[in-house]
């Protein structure tokens, strides 16, 4: 899909690949692609769903952790290049949802897809995560950025 089809409802944020993100070649380290997706997931947190994590975390005692992750290197990202990535979501439910996140470079260029499920936890019992709902503000902001083809299930 390209970056044109996604804007519609995925949240779209820039970034200028900087020489931290880079080996010694200046290329991209496949790590730092993850510190990357993590961004953008705290990002669209902050941006698309009015949660920061500094509210989520030391306000709301809650949080968004990767529950699972997968990821496809598709080409590489070079020093000095501005990367696209998006983010939609493309399941949502009770306590957690999936996220479908692209890079792309010159000419739209995919340089990596991955999915994320993140899962909604709060402090629990001995001050453990536990899940709990979607909170409904949240929930009202997600389904904005839903993928066409999305499952949004109900509260339950």
């Amino acid at each position: 899909m390209s970056e044109a089809e996604v804007a519609a409802h995925a949240f779209v944020k820039p970034l200028l690949v900087r020489f931290k993100h880079c080996d010694p070649a200046g290329i991209v380290f496949y790590p730092r692609y993850f510190e990357m997706i993590n961004d953008l997931v705290e990002d669209w947190c902050a941006e698309g769903l009015d949660l920061s994590f500094g509210e989520m975390h030391l306000r709301n005692a809650m949080g968004v952790p990767t529950a699972n992750i997968e990821c496809r290197f598709s080409a590489p990202s070079f020093l000095g290049e501005t990367l696209q990535r998006s983010l939609e979501v493309s399941r949502l439910g009770r306590s957690s949802m999936t996220l479908r996140i692209r890079f792309s470079g010159a000419n739209d260029e995919t340089r990596l897809q991955a999915t994320l499920v993140l899962v909604w936890v709060a402090k629990g019992e001995g001050g453990r995560p536990a899940p709990i709902a979607v909170p409904d503000a949240q929930r009202a902001a997600i389904v904005r950025f839903a993928a066409p083809d999305s499952v949004i299930e109900g509260v339950s």
